[in-house]
């Protein structure tokens, strides 16, 4: 069951980094017109879940009902401590300010919502999981371009995903079962590569390539019962796409 504080007036000027469900009321589903972005205030079409001035996911989908699943998505630097040691704390520095850069403009094009940074990675969630599983392709390629841009790039993420019930804190944090698992999914994937519960895979198959899919087949996670069939999701760089070097 998802649950979150619905009892807060919106309220406009906030930053964006409180989360749109700490900012409204849940919509009245019978009130005209369309729903409020808590980011920035503009009015989105009835039937849309993003808002059409920034294309971030509305309040109404970042506080779903109670029952309705959110997608979270957690990324991680490999070989972290490592690179530390072999770049020093300055160089590293930089290089972790611009990997948080290139993964937020990917968050933002996918209208995914940061939780909150965990050492060397993110913390998202997303309403849509086509959007989330997108968004990964995404950063994936924004790394891979930068490689080929910078010699002294020496980023590779590993992600993972997985959708359900969470529980939404105060102060924006989401915890519970389904979070745990998407850490665990991630622990699995080495760097560059993406993967996803068969929960995920059963919703976004159809919105990919088949060929995009690899069966992991069924793997034992630490602290979770039993074994879970695991997807990774293939991707190549996307050379239409203008990524810019930083």
């Amino acid at each position: 069951m998802v649950s979150g504080p619905g009892d807060l007036p919106f309220e406009t000027g906030r930053p964006a980094s409180v989360p749109p469900w700490l900012l409204a009321e849940e919509p009245d589903a019978g009130a005209p017109g369309g729903r409020i972005c808590a980011f920035c205030g503009e009015e989105a079409p009835p039937d849309s879940a993003f808002c059409p001035n920034d294309g971030k996911a509305l309040t109404a989908a970042l506080f779903p009902a109670s029952g309705t699943p959110l997608t979270v998505v957690f990324t991680d630097i490999e070989d972290s401590v490592k690179l530390t040691e072999r770049l020093g704390d300055f160089a590293w520095a930089d290089i972790v300010d611009a990997h948080n850069v290139l993964v937020r403009q990917s968050i933002e094009q996918h209208a995914g919502f940061e939780v909150k940074v965990t050492g060397d990675g993110f913390l998202i969630v997303f309403a849509d999981p086509t959007q989330a599983v997108r968004c990964a392709l995404d950063i994936q390629r924004r790394m891979a371009a930068q490689a080929t841009r910078r010699t002294d790039w020496p980023v590779r993420i590993r992600i993972g995903i997985h959708r359900g019930d969470v529980i939404l804190r105060p102060g924006g944090d989401v915890l519970g079962r389904t979070v745990n698992m998407a850490e665990r999914v991630m622990s699995k994937a080495a760097g560059g590569e993406i993967w996803l519960s068969n929960t995920v895979h059963d919703q976004v198959q159809s919105d990919f390539p088949e060929r995009q899919w690899l069966d992991r087949g069924a793997r034992r996670l630490r602290g979770v019962s039993g074994r879970q069939h695991l997807y990774e999701a293939e991707w190549d760089i996307d050379e239409s796409a203008d990524y810019r070097p930083l």
